[in-house]
């Protein structure tokens, strides 16, 4: 019979304070229950890393700005001004026949078109932009029409997003000839659909109507295809509203249902009231620089993914087949709202459906509020805009219920009294802004001026709002991510060990 291995004396407490040490530290490696610190710490939400790197990211008081147009927009006077520059521009350096147009000749005829458009001289702004597609040929091929929508063929999300960021960050370095182009075909789209939307909503659907939506969808396509990620990728939600919109002319019913994003509008929304979310170990400071585009995938898993119903998209069959995280059409109705053509409705209820899911139940009230403002232009058949009214005050009155159950009426009430207080000072703000650029160019200062707006900001208020902690996050970290977090699981194990030393019988092996 073999001989029985004993460990005696310091040997045998050493050992035994080495595997209590040991399963300390694995305890606290995977779930730590015993943190040296909080377990809890408020950092910033993980949607505050923008898709795009270097891109724009979401905070909540830019949706509550746009709502209430406090934000900056230039008026007639100034779009006058710049279209005058603009002409002596291309007066001066059209280039000679079959030499190549500059960038700043180019610049200059997409400052035209835009101009051109915002003074009510749409005509004119589509043939500058046609000339402009002349210039810069060779154009590239169009992209070819996607497949119709088919759920078996939904990609997971991450890989979809994975490959959407390699597409972004790919088309980031354009050339000055693709950067013309796509210009070209971004600014030409959007003018297209501002010309039909007027016709849409007088009542217009015929296919000549349908067709012109067609040209402008097909132009934001080709525009996206250049530069996926242009405008924060406004341009894709341009067309999915497209999209949206050509749908109803045949389902008018697609816009009882659901929103410009595919979200089911009958139905509640899942809301957290506190963002919670566990953070992995060795994930780097949103803040950071260097964030690889996959640790950027990684750590964008968490933000929330909206829209897309699948009877939806069979109807709309939109450039996603995915839900998204809801940044991406917030940040891109922002961009539209606040760049392009300004309000809209379908704006503003995709915007509360988006705020209400995000727990954000004040701003969401405040777009339901703005959209039903806005009901006139959201479809010409009033039993559609009677519904899509119905709906809207549905959920302002679930809100009310769910933030004063008591009263929800007076918490309305005060709600809308504040709404029309905020509405009204961003409307004078603006108006002001653009008097001050009417006056300035008036007395004969160039737009170009550095300090053309010194004198209206100064000891102005800011127009947009403080973001304060809406944009913040708990995040639990569940298991510990430093020694020092460990130190009291390795205290706790080397002491079980010392006293497990004390009792267990010396002959460990026989």
């Amino acid at each position: 019979m073999a001989a029985a291995l004993r460990v005696k004396g310091g040997y045998r407490t050493f050992l035994f304070a080495l595997i209590g040490a040991l399963l300390g530290f694995f305890i606290a490696y995977l779930r730590n229950p015993l943190p040296l610190g909080p377990r809890e710490h408020v950092v910033p939400a993980q949607y505050r890393l923008s898709k795009i790197p270097g891109g724009t990211s979401l905070r909540m008081a830019m949706v509550h700005d746009v709502l209430h147009e406090r934000y900056l927009r230039h008026g007639v006077a100034w779009y006058t001004q710049r279209n005058a520059d603009a002409r002596k521009i291309i007066l001066q350096l059209s280039p000679a026949t079959g030499a190549l147009p500059s960038s700043e000749y180019l610049d200059a005829m997409d400052d035209l078109a835009v101009g051109l458009q915002q003074t009510g001289q749409t005509s004119e702004s589509i043939a500058v932009l046609q000339n402009k597609l002349h210039l810069v040929s060779p154009l590239p091929t169009p992209p070819t029409t996607h497949p119709a929508y088919d759920v078996r063929a939904i990609p997971d999300p991450i890989d979809m997003d994975r490959r959407d960021l390699q597409r972004i960050v790919a088309a980031q370095n354009l050339s000055p000839l693709q950067h013309h182009q796509y210009t070209t075909f971004a600014n030409l789209g959007t003018i297209l659909i501002l010309d039909a939307l007027p016709k849409l909503l007088a009542g217009k659907s015929d296919s000549t109507l349908k067709s012109e939506m067609q040209e402008s969808l097909n132009d934001i396509e080709r525009a996206i295809a250049i530069n996926p990620g242009g405008h924060f990728g406004r341009e894709t939600w341009q067309a999915i509203l497209t999209e949206h919109l050509i749908a109803a002319m045949d389902h008018p019913n697609v816009l009882r249902k659901y929103d410009m994003i595919g979200d089911v509008l009958d139905t509640g929304t899942q809301a957290s009231e506190v963002w919670r979310y566990t953070l992995p170990r060795g994930m780097p400071s949103l803040s950071d620089s260097n964030i690889s585009p996959e640790q950027r995938l990684n750590i964008r898993q968490s933000v929330d993914r909206l829209g897309c119903d699948s009877d939806w998209a069979t109807l709309v069959n939109p450039d996603y087949t995915q839900s998204m995280p809801f940044d991406e059409p917030t940040l891109a109705i922002i961009g539209m709202w606040t760049l392009g053509a300004g309000p809209n409705p379908h704006f503003a209820l995709a915007m509360g459906r988006i705020m209400e899911s995000m727990g954000q139940n004040s701003i969401a009230w405040n777009a339901y509020e703005r959209a039903v403002e806005l009901q006139n232009g959201f479809w010409p058949d009033p039993a559609v805009c009677a519904d899509f009214v119905s709906m809207c005050r549905d959920r302002q009155n679930h809100i009310a219920k769910l933030e004063n159950p008591d009263d929800s009426i007076a918490w309305q009430d005060k709600m809308r009294a504040q709404h029309v207080k905020e509405l009204a000072w961003g409307f004078a703000y603006q108006k002001a802004y653009r008097d001050f650029e009417a006056s300035q160019i008036a007395a004969g200062v160039s737009l170009n001026d550095p300090n053309f707006y010194a004198t209206f900001f100064q000891n102005r208020p800011p127009i947009a709002s403080s973001p304060g902690l809406s944009d913040d996050a708990i995040v639990t970290h569940v298991e510990a991510s430093t020694l020092s977090d460990m130190l009291p699981c390795l205290v706790l194990g080397i002491g079980i060990g010392l006293a497990l030393a004390r009792i267990i019988p010396t002959r460990i092996l026989s």
